[in-house]
């Protein structure tokens, strides 16, 4: 049920609609709500209850990506004049059809990029050491070393996919890990100390392959199948960008086979996934499956809510910043 908070500030300024809080998240939006007449409702709404949260606001707030703003929202929404999500992608928000509505789309572009590129580091150690077995093997009562010889990083080959912030800082660790950087874009960039080269060369040199794209038209499903199969045999892929990018099921498979060395994926094409596809994906050989954490620390979220609240203050205020175009850039 939504409830108002603080109407009696900033009289006579554009309402702000939060539409799918969760409890937790109520004290980091002090700022917004102490700054502009603020409505919060709690809970995650289909397309029906987005449009009562957000009636009559001139912002609508996303917190979360399971919250689709489509056309049939937006189209319900006639005073709406931006939608600010606290998250880098914007796959959930039909920003055509914002676009065509005159309704801008604010992101928070650098907010996790610490958070998940640490995270990439963490897990493929976790994975290349067999810390998670190892830990199993001593809490059933066995100490035995012989079976959990890893590989160390230094000496191999970093494939990064996408050379975004978030792709640049792995590229950053890698190489303070002494790896050799390989990387790929849709955009040629320079970028010191990255030798970038095509998707194909990335993916049959890379020992360790981060994925570090958006989801889009271009990139869903640019792991595909095919792509998969160039993978040398001990490769480890990492996925932290999101589900759809990689073919999960192509993944399990050459898992299965042996056909890779290992896979940590963070993210799914279905989020949360059918607790059948999940069992079945976890299982594989080698495989490190994760909810959604990579991005999850107290920094990161302190840096997601304060940046969107500067993104709707600025934007009120005429002054607006992250905007995305239809292609994907920052034009503000």
């Amino acid at each position: 049920m939504p409830c108002m908070l603080r109407p009696e500030v900033g009289t006579g300024a554009e309402l702000v609609a939060v539409v799918d809080c969760e409890p937790e998240d109520e004290p980091l939006l002090a700022r917004l709500r102490d700054s502009v007449p603020t409505r919060v409702s709690f809970g995650p709404p289909g397309a029906d209850a987005i449009v009562e949260r957000a009636a009559g606001a001139a912002v609508l707030v996303t917190l979360y990506t399971y919250t689709r703003i489509g056309a049939a929202v937006l189209g319900r929404l006639p005073e709406l004049k931006l939608v600010a999500t606290r998250t880098a992608g914007y796959s959930h928000i039909d920003v055509d059809a914002a676009a065509a509505g005159a309704v801008s789309v604010a992101v928070v572009p650098g907010a996790a990029t610490q958070s998940v590129a640490e995270f990439t580091f963490g897990a493929v150690l976790a994975l290349g050491r067999r810390l998670p077995d190892a830990r199993e093997a001593t809490r059933s009562g066995r100490w035995e070393y012989r079976e959990f010889r890893g590989f160390e990083l230094a000496g191999k080959t970093l494939g990064v996919v996408g050379l975004g912030r978030i792709g640049l800082r792995v590229a950053e660790l890698g190489a303070a890990f002494g790896m050799r950087v390989l990387g790929w874009s849709r955009h040629e960039k320079g970028a010191p100390g990255i030798e970038q080269t095509s998707l194909e060369d990335l993916l049959a040199r890379a020992d360790v392959v981060s994925v570090n794209v958006a989801l889009n038209d271009d990139t869903r499903g640019l792991v595909d199948a095919a792509r998969l199969a160039l993978m040398r045999p001990g490769a480890i892929l990492v996925n932290t960008a999101r589900g759809g990018i990689v073919d999960d099921e192509a993944l399990r498979e050459r898992l299965e086979a042996g056909l890779l060395g290992g896979a940590v994926l963070d993210v799914l094409g279905s989020e949360p996934p059918a607790r059948e596809e999940l069992a079945r994906l976890a299982a594989a050989p080698n495989v490190l499956v994760t909810p959604h954490v990579a991005w999850h620390t107290e920094e990161a979220l302190r840096r997601q809510f304060d940046e969107t609240t500067d993104n709707v203050l600025a934007f009120l205020a005429g002054t607006p910043r992250n905007l995305v175009s239809r292609e994907g850039t920052l034009v503000a």
